[in-house]
């Protein structure tokens, strides 16, 4: 004989009827309620019968969840988020103790409501109907203290978790007996795996990858969860575990309560941070989760797992206890700008919502969201402490970091957007840089000039001082005569005619040295030498050389001319020839390092050189325009300087830094060498998120 079809409407009528008398008694049973409480939770478990088989199949893990979030969730205080927390774990515990009777009652249910899709947690039977009873209980009960509460919820729990059991087998029995078949696990399982999260969506994180280890370490710190809060953080449950997915929509639905309180915060105006208080969050968010009577100027509490009355072995307390961290160690650090700070903890609760939403927000360190601070602080880097909020950077990072507040609803893509404004941003500040270091290009054509007249005084006179020259002589001509070189070549260049004129004026002296026995030449040296001794003398004067140095110089000069004019004798002594000390020290200086500066008006460039002329180094520097150097001078540490150009004659490096008002030209081969030794280097780019990390999670691996 075949068995009649159950008649789906009664069957579910009257299901629902039995389920409601067996839960009113069971309730009743424990002494601890009042009719009108036991109505009231029948009311809700009614409820959320109705609403789990009028349901149709849905598509989406945002679909399956709705009945149990968007339409059950509202904005609540402090009190009543910890209620709602309390509440979940009791469901979590309840769906762990009864897992095998209400597993038999969801296979049938899924046959009766033909809902091969029915999540786990979507059991019309199921703790979460008492849970959504227990909410409608509270709710009717109006002012009472939230520790009753709590109270009440523990005493239930264990007559609870002692009976369901029996209550589930007998809905089976019912359900058995009006011919409700159980469906086949097998139909259940491949429905459940198609909504598991892509293995992309849990990527393994990277080594080394600090804000992860930091997590990790907060997570490691929490003490052992209870059986409750174990199933809460089950999102990794295997299939088989009926508790998985209620774990999972469970996490989603304080998932999503969080985000709509964040949602409320974030539309109030956007603190102003406080330099007093940089070294914590406590400016941050005013009045969190405070009742009616809170007062607008109230010091916003710090934003972790506490102050959103979150248990700490919640995995959500984790995702918020790590950014808070990362949060006040960021904005602890005297390096950065207050105004750059003020910007980042805008934005707090924005990049809290996405470590809450995306999976891969702590293995991923490129992830866009960690991007848009780490390129703030990329963008900002060189500008003083106290810059103030009304500088064109600091505008343009405050419209981007706003425009991402408002922007920001799941979309992870408006941080790529955010990025690329950032990094435009940061471009157009290091081109104003650039673009300003041109005001310094004439004194450091100066220096190049130097490097000219040096160089150019060298190939033309160097090879006129002659080695067998005295030492005086020597001595003159190397630093006297050379410096007067030098004068003019700045002054006219080499064909102003003075430059010229007085390198002539040095073959004309050497060649009063060269004998002359002969009436005729000694004539011609008779005529020609007052027109050079005016020359030398004028030039002398022109250097400053003290009376005592010329005069020794010129009679140094009249014992080689008296001699040139006689007939030199068959065994005379050749002039002294001792080596150039003047000569030898001008070579050995040109290794020495020179600081000086050039300046002109207002503006001040100095300068890392050396003593003497040096030609640049063969190999260029590892270094572009666009580059920010950390480089010492004098033992102290200067602010950050941007390398702006380089001079096409000398390859001096051009340093600025407007915003302190220094610049600095470096010798190519001064510069290599400081790089070398350490006492300059390139600033690389570094993370934000993972320098606090690392900062954040030091004191945490050594203790």
């Amino acid at each position: 004989m075949t068995t009649p079809s159950p008649d789906r409407y009664e069957t579910l009528r009257d299901c629902r009827s039995l389920y409601l008398s067996q839960l009113g008694n069971l309730l009743a049973a424990s002494g601890a309620l009042s009719a009108p409480a036991l109505q009231a939770i029948q009311q809700g478990a009614g409820e959320w019968f109705d609403e789990i088989a009028a349901s149709r199949q849905r598509g989406s893990f945002e679909e399956q969840a709705d009945g149990l979030t968007s339409s059950r969730i509202t904005l609540v205080g402090h009190d009543e988020l910890e209620l709602e927390i309390r509440l979940d774990n009791l469901t979590a515990r309840l769906l762990d103790s009864t897992a095998g009777n209400l597993w038999k009652t969801q296979l049938r249910f899924i046959t009766l409501l033909h809902r091969p899709d029915l999540p786990k947690a979507s059991n019309p039977v199921g703790p979460g109907g008492i849970r959504l009873g227990f909410a409608e209980m509270f709710a009717a009960a109006g002012s009472m203290a939230l520790d009753k509460k709590l109270d009440l919820v523990d005493k239930l729990e264990g007559h609870l978790l002692a009976h369901l059991p029996a209550l589930y087998a007998t809905i089976n029995d019912f359900l058995d007996k009006s011919g409700v078949d159980a469906a086949q696990p097998s139909i259940v399982t491949a429905q459940e795996s198609s909504r598991k999260t892509p293995p992309e969506a849990t990527a393994v994180p990277p080594a080394g990858n600090l804000l992860l280890a930091l997590q990790q370490s907060l997570a490691a710190q929490v003490p052992a969860a209870p059986p409750a809060a174990a199933a809460l953080a089950g999102s990794g449950a295997p299939a088989s575990n009926p508790a998985g997915s209620a774990a999972v929509l469970l996490n989603q639905a304080v998932t999503e309560r969080l985000l709509q309180r964040l949602d409320e915060i974030d539309r109030q105006p956007p603190p102003t941070f406080e330099p007093a208080r940089s070294n914590s969050l406590e400016s941050l968010i005013p009045g969190l989760f405070a009742g009616e009577t809170a007062q607008p100027e109230a010091i916003r509490p710090r934003l972790d797992a506490d102050a959103l009355g979150l248990p700490a072995h919640a995995p959500e307390a984790v995702v918020v206890d790590t950014l808070a961290l990362i949060f006040d160690t960021i904005l602890a650090d005297p390096a950065w700008p207050d105004a750059l700070k003020s910007i980042i903890a805008s934005l707090q609760i924005t990049l809290l919502k996405v470590a809450m939403q995306d999976p891969v927000f702590f293995t991923d360190p490129a992830h866009p969201a960690r991007r848009v601070l780490d390129n703030m602080g990329e963008a900002m880097r060189g500008l003083p402490q106290d810059v103030p909020p009304q500088h064109p950077l600091c505008v343009r990072l405050a419209a981007i970091a706003a425009e991402l507040r408002t922007a920001f609803a799941g979309d992870p893509f408006v941080f790529v957007r955010a990025c690329e404004a950032v990094e435009a941003a940061g471009a157009e500040h290091r081109a104003r840089i650039i673009r300003g270091s041109d005001d310094y290009l004439p004194l450091l054509a100066q220096l190049d000039r130097r490097d000219q007249a040096v160089a150019a005084t060298r190939a033309r006179l160097d090879p006129l001082i002659a080695p067998d020259l005295p030492v005086a002589v020597r001595s003159f001509l190397d630093q006297s005569w050379r410096r007067l070189l030098h004068i003019l070549w700045l002054e006219q260049g080499p064909q102003g005619g003075a430059w010229e004129a007085n390198l002539d004026a040095v073959r004309e002296l050497l060649w009063t040295f060269q004998p002359k026995a002969d009436p005729e030449g000694r004539a011609n040296l008779a005529r020609r030498l007052p027109e050079i001794l005016k020359q030398l003398k004028a030039g002398m004067e022109r250097i400053g050389l003290d009376a005592a140095a010329q005069e020794d110089f010129l009679d140094a000069c009249f014992a080689l001319q008296t001699r040139a004019m006689r007939p030199a004798p068959a065994n005379a002594t050749p002039p002294e020839t001792k080596p150039s000390l003047a000569v030898d020290n001008l070579q050995r200086g040109d290794d020495r390092p020179s600081d000086g500066e050039v300046s002109s008006g207002v503006r001040c460039l100095r300068s890392l050189d050396f003593a003497g002329y040096r030609p640049p180094p063969s190999r260029p520097l590892p270094l572009k325009p666009g580059d920010w150097l950390d480089i010492t001078v004098d033992e102290t540490a200067n602010p950050p300087l941007m390398l702006c150009q380089f001079s096409p004659i000398s390859q001096r490096a051009l340093l600025c830094n407007p915003a302190h008002e220094l610049a600095l030209a470096v010798h190519p081969a001064r510069l290599e060498g400081m790089l070398r030794d350490g006492s300059a280097r390139i600033c690389r780019v570094e993370s934000l998120f993972e320098t606090a990390a690392a900062r954040a999670l030091t004191p945490r691996t050594t203790t």
